[in-house]
């Protein structure tokens, strides 16, 4: 979260003289030897992307206090937010998370939310919150709530969609150290057994006998580097049944990770049937952590070219992650955010789990090397079938211009359209000037979280302005674009199906997800899977693995739909 600044200015000028007119520069064989070429293809009509800031009138009342000055790490730190169905109404509910506790919003299905924190109980649950994440771990079929927090943690347990009932203690949680400082966390049956486990970050050891404040000249005084301190590492929770947790961090191979874990996000990387998933570390090397089956691990993020950033050698600070196949070759990549002068990472996944940097030659790099970025997702804003980049971005230092006078503490959205639909290049574009609004807006960005909260088929956005109120961005885009949402229900405890891969296709065009909300930072995201779809009404196929390792292929799929599918019996709702 916090890297010195050297040089920046010099650095800025550099990159963006080596990045002048990427759109007509040789582009590296892997990217041009990519399953999809674009100059055949006649281009598809452009579409107006649209997003309307309606938090206000939405009913999403609520504000994250101005936090004491100077900002230590512990106040720039930030929370997380959700968007989560809790109620199992079929519409997407919010959860923002805050001190003393969490606020939750509930969808009244007429594009308003209504505050549900008292009524639910949750506010009864307080502490220094930090993030959440969101699962069916007791296989009830109603979504349980985590709670991460700073000397804190709850297991929340969603009785029936009315109530949050307090369960860490019972479920083994509570017998653990609480001077831990949580950060992000998933829920994923790592195992195959058909229950979800849990995979819970730390960042670092903080108190008051650490230190709290460091010079950067001339009287300025803000939070201290990572360096400064030392790491707390990921631990691994078992899910035994019975609704109860056993830490498996050593027996797993997790204790071979290099700690300061800031987000945490999961997928099958090398196509083996296992749920593998990245930890992003702040200033340590990433994790990216395989599968080997019998929940044991093996931390594979140097080998495989996902430890560090794109300063070839140095690790990154890696606030966000997210996985989705940007360039329709099959393979799942990973968008990375980082810190100032160090700009955002994009890898691109070659196969049999090896990954190569592409921030340069997708021009990602240099509208990304001065912000400070958190919160990071793909979704496909247009639904023209070619996923797009979403970041939250802010300093850390509250005083970041007067430490350089290029930074700014506060920042704008940055939303990069993947121009592959348009042009005979895989190259991303930042929009968020040209949309105007929000997106121009500088904000304490912090959290973020993708959803379909009116079930339209376009994917609205929700971001934490840490010192400030929500921004819930109602996507408005005029296209003719066609879309697909698919809500996947596994026959046994995993209900929502978490886990799934799913491999769809129209002619020569493949989309692949997997079903896994933990991803952005400290967030958690609609669980059902949107592919934007172009001009396709019809998919040929869409070929499910479950969890269990079951597999089903269901044929000529109609578009501009939300599909339930369930396990082993198929589509559910017509």
């Amino acid at each position: 979260m916090h890297k010195p600044l050297p040089f920046l200015a010099a650095a800025f000028c550099l990159s963006v003289a080596g990045l002048a007119g990427i759109a007509g520069c040789k582009r590296s064989s892997s990217v041009e030897g990519s399953a999809h070429k674009t100059a055949s293809s006649p281009a598809p009509p452009r579409q107006e992307i649209q997003f309307e800031s309606v938090a206000e009138e939405s009913g999403l009342h609520y504000r994250w206090p101005r936090q004491p000055r100077p900002l230590r790490n512990l106040e720039a730190f930030g929370t997380g937010c959700a968007f989560l169905d809790y109620d199992n109404d079929g519409w997407q509910d919010i959860l923002l998370v805050g001190k003393p506790d969490a606020a939750l919003f509930r969808n009244t299905r007429d594009g308003r939310f209504e505050n549900t924190t008292a009524t639910t109980a949750l506010a009864a649950h307080q502490g220094d919150w930090k993030g959440c994440a969101v699962g069916d771990y007791d296989g009830d079929g109603f979504l349980d709530l985590l709670l991460t927090g700073y000397h804190r943690l709850a297991l929340l347990k969603n009785e029936g969609g009315k109530r949050w009932k307090d369960v860490t203690r019972n479920a083994g949680l509570d017998s653990r150290d609480r001077g831990h400082w949580g950060s992000s966390a998933g829920f994923m049956d790592l195992d195959g057994n058909g229950t979800l486990d849990l995979v819970v970050g730390h960042y670092v050891i903080f108190g008051p006998k650490e230190k709290q404040y460091c010079d950067f000249g001339d009287g300025v005084k803000s939070g201290c580097p990572p360096q400064q301190y030392r790491p707390e590492f990921t631990e691994l929770w078992q899910n035994l049944g019975g609704g109860k947790f056993k830490e498996v961090t050593a027996s797993s191979g997790m204790k071979k990770t290099n700690g300061k874990a800031l987000v945490l996000a999961f997928a099958d990387i090398n196509d083996d049937g296992r749920t593998d998933f990245y930890i992003g570390n702040d200033g340590t090397p990433a994790e990216l952590m395989l599968n080997q089956g019998a929940m044991r691990f093996r931390n594979a993020g140097v080998k495989s070219g996902a430890a560090f950033g794109t300063r070839e050698g140095r690790a990154m600070a890696a606030m966000g992650a997210d996985w989705q196949d940007y360039d329709g070759d099959g393979h799942l990549d990973l968008a990375v955010s980082g810190f100032s002068n160090e700009s955002y990472s994009l890898l691109r996944n070659l196969g049999q789990g090896m990954f190569e940097q592409n921030s340069d030659v997708t021009g990602i790099a240099a509208p990304t090397l001065l912000p400070l970025g958190f919160g990071t997702k793909w979704l496909d804003a247009d639904n023209d079938s070619w996923p797009d980049l979403v970041f939250a971005n802010g300093h850390v230092y509250d005083k970041a211009s007067q430490i350089n006078s290029v930074l700014q503490f506060r920042q704008p959205l940055i939303l990069l359209h993947n121009q592959a639909g348009y042009l005979d290049a895989r190259v991303f574009k930042d929009i968020a000037p040209n949309l105007g609004g929000a997106f121009t807006k500088p904000i304490l960005g912090r959290g973020l979280a993708t959803g379909d909260y009116d079930n339209d088929g376009r994917m609205d956005i929700l971001v934490v302005d840490y010192e400030g109120e929500p921004l819930l961005l109602h996507n408005r885009s005029q296209t003719a674009n066609h879309w697909i949402m698919l809500d996947l229900r596994g026959a046994g405890s995993n209900r929502f199906a978490y886990g799934a891969k799913v491999v769809a296709k129209a002619g020569k065009r493949t989309w692949v997800g997997v079903v896994s909300p933990a991803s952005s930072y400290l967030s958690s995201s609609d669980r059902r899977l949107h592919f934007g779809l172009g001009r396709t009404q019809v998919l040929d196929s869409v070929t499910i693995s479950w969890p269990g390792g079951k597999s089903q292929k269901l044929q000529g799929v109609r578009a501009d739909r939300i599909v339930v599918v369930k396990e082993g019996k198929g589509i559910v709702n017509g």
